[in-house]
């Protein structure tokens, strides 16, 4: 009989999980009744044990974050936990991950020779959000502010009825009247009191006022801090398989959403006989619900995001040219972008940019970056966010750096809180800095030690030094690398449209130097000159940089009035144009400039354009662009001349300047 119980299969259930089935229990209960006593007990030893090796064992695994990954649009977070697990199946659960973690890139490595049988993420709707210390004080201060304001409208409310008494109270002594000096007592009484009264409504009113927007204030700060601190987590549970008790080192890697970096440069100038010294910073957020602490920073220049899977050409359809569409009418006006951002530099993102007037409209994204296309001339940009005073700017093509002010009612003064772990790290810039600190110690500034990695579609750029990054959405910026890069300097000026002269930088074998798109801070002779943007999206060798305007050159345009006329000859008229345009050169060192003008192009048989005279210059007859490149030593002056004459019908009407 023994031999006959232990051929049972206690593994022959296919939906077995550690547990005995009925069906089981009903065999043993059969064979126990057919053994004796002594028998039995043993075989039941036997058995429930080896029924318990069939159970799975339930574990929390406690996880450490080593390093992040962080895209240009999300984040790769990396933890590791030590978990002691025994012969068989066990469950082990990682708790407390990210609320903004993807299920679909949860992947788990382990040291050992263990079966992973299967891999879940589920949320966590039972834990509880730890309060901190911060958001305790908001939540009293919101509830103090709450008390005052409602206690002052009752005090306020109480003098309105008072006051409403006192008025109701005018009609003294009914038909017999009252004597003069009881009349007198009255009226002095009634108006010491009703002073009074409207004295404490006007406090009361103003403390109400100051009580709104304090309440205003804390509600949005305790909002801002609730929605980066979501209550709900995600635990990844992996039912393991192990043939032996041992210690195993897992190493759990899952995507996480709301984070990601940009770049952002410094480019100095000090002489135009000199390369450009440029500073390179990562500017790091995330708001993925886990604070990042002590970790280790690898950025990547990738984004898990971006569509794998290259777009077919589609059928070109080609038909005929409709002749009531104009020229004007199918090309774009130009494109309009820029970053929105606060008195602090802080990007400002969901801001709105619309086009007055239009439906063209879009929003800043994470980094407060934006881009408008198609946009008609003489039209204006209106750029609100919540919380800030709007502002408008005119619709020009280019580039624009939009700061906001805070509104009355806006956030409280905001800190940025990543933060390096050594004490004394001087390669992280506090992004809260104010501009003139940071110009003054940006000469000062080292970079941390960085590795750069060159993958086959990336570069990563891994960080050395330890840092902790909260999860609050606030900026933290690092320099990461500084060098000089040889430049040619070349001077542009059209003073037709604008007699300012600019000065650009002509980068070539840009492609050695590893740069990012990014908005880049320009100083020219140790002064600050604006924000332009490093648009990379160019194949071309040479990169052109604008280093903003030069005060140094001096540039004018005139016209000629003895050399310009208008005559009459039959049917037609003749209008002599001649123009002299000054260059002066008030640096110390030479300069190479190119000046930019231009000659009407008719494009009416009726209109002849002659007598063009454009000396020393070069002449683009199909556009009629003209162009001088001039090399002008220290002190020196230029005059050019530039003339045409244009013969038309007199009794139509040409527009010349």
């Amino acid at each position: 009989m023994l031999k006959k119980l232990m051929e049972f299969d206690i593994f022959s259930d296919p939906s077995d999980s550690g547990y005995l089935s009925g069906t089981l229990i009903d065999r043993i209960y059969f064979h126990y009744q057919h053994i004796p006593m002594r028998i039995s007990l043993v075989g039941l030893v036997l058995l429930f044990h080896f029924a318990g090796k069939t159970q799975v064992k339930t574990l929390d695994a406690e996880t450490t974050i080593q390093n992040v990954t962080i895209f240009s649009s999300g984040a790769r977070v990396e933890r590791s936990a030590s978990v002691n697990i025994q012969a068989g199946r066990s469950e082990i659960s990682f708790g407390g991950l990210s609320n903004q973690l993807d299920p679909q890139t949860v992947q788990l490595k382990a040291d050992a020779n263990i079966t992973l049988l299967s891999v879940q993420t589920r949320k966590d709707y039972l834990s509880v959000r730890k309060i901190d210390q911060e958001e305790k004080n908001l939540i009293e201060r919101s509830t103090a502010a709450k008390d005052k304001l409602d206690l002052d409208s009752k005090m306020l409310e109480v003098y309105k009825n008072e006051e409403a008494m006192l008025i109701k109270n005018q009609a003294i002594g009914g038909e017999s009247g009252v004597k003069a000096t009881e009349l007198k007592e009255s009226l002095d009484l009634q108006r010491q009191r009703l002073t009074e009264v409207y004295g404490k409504e006007l406090d009361l009113q103003k403390r109400i006022l100051s009580d709104q927007q304090e309440s205003e204030k804390t509600r949005m700060q305790l909002i801002e801090i609730s929605k980066k601190k979501d209550s709900i987590s995600n635990i990844v549970t992996a039912l393991v398989d192990s043939k032996e008790t041992r210690t195993v080192n897992f190493q759990l890697l899952y995507n996480v959403k709301d984070a990601g970096w940009f770049p952002t440069y410094d480019v100095r100038v000090s002489e135009v006989t000199d390369p450009l010294a440029v500073l390179m910073s990562a500017n790091v957020y995330q708001r993925s619900g886990e604070t990042w602490k002590n970790i280790s920073l690898l950025l990547s220049t990738g984004s898990p995001n971006d569509n794998a899977t290259p777009s077919p050409l589609q059928p070109w359809l080609l038909g005929f040219y409709d002749p009531s569409v104009t020229i004007r009418g199918q090309i774009s006006p130009g494109t309009v972008s820029g970053r929105v951002t606060d008195d602090k530099n802080q990007p400002i993102w969901g801001a709105n940019v619309l086009i007055k007037g239009s439906r063209v409209s879009t929003s800043t994204d994470d980094n407060g970056f934006f881009k408008l296309q198609n946009n008609s001339s003489g039209s204006i940009i209106l750029v609100t966010a919540v919380g800030y005073v709007p502002k408008e700017i005119p619709a020009k093509p280019g580039y624009f750096s939009i700061a906001l002010e805070y509104s009355p009612t806006s956030l409280s003064e905001v800190i940025v809180s990543g933060y390096s772990a050594k004490k004394d790290l001087s390669g992280s810039v506090d992004a809260e800095e104010n501009s003139d600190l940071k110009r003054k110690q940006i000469e000062k500034m080292q970079t941390v030690t960085v590795v750069t990695q060159f993958q086959p579609t990336t570069t990563i750029f891994r960080i050395e030094d330890k840092y902790t990054i909260e999860t609050d959405g606030k900026t933290t910026t690092i320099g990461i690398k500084q060098f000089d890069i040889p430049a040619l300097y070349d001077y542009y000026t059209a003073p037709k449209l604008d007699a300012s002269v600019f000065l650009s930088a002509k980068i070539p074998n840009w492609q050695e130097y590893d740069l990012q798109s990014g908005e880049v801070s320009l100083y020219y002779e140790g002064t600050y000159l604006g924000k332009t943007y490093l648009d990379l999206s160019s194949v071309a060798d040479t990169l052109s940089l604008s280093l903003g305007k030069d005060n140094g050159i001096k540039v004018s345009r005139k016209l000629v009035k003895e050399f310009s006329s208008r005559k009459f000859i039959g049917t037609n008229r003749t209008d002599i144009k001649d123009f002299e345009i000054d260059v002066r050169n008030n640096k110390k060192v030479p300069v190479t400039l190119r000046v930019f003008d231009q000659v009407p192009v008719s494009t009416n048989k009726e209109i002849t354009i002659d007598d063009i005279k454009v000396p020393d210059a070069q002449l683009d007859k199909d556009t009629g662009l003209v162009s001088w490149t001039l090399t002008l030593q220290p002190g020196q002056e230029r005059k050019l001349s530039l003339g045409y004459s244009v013969k038309y019908p007199k009794d139509k009407k040409v527009v010349l300047e």
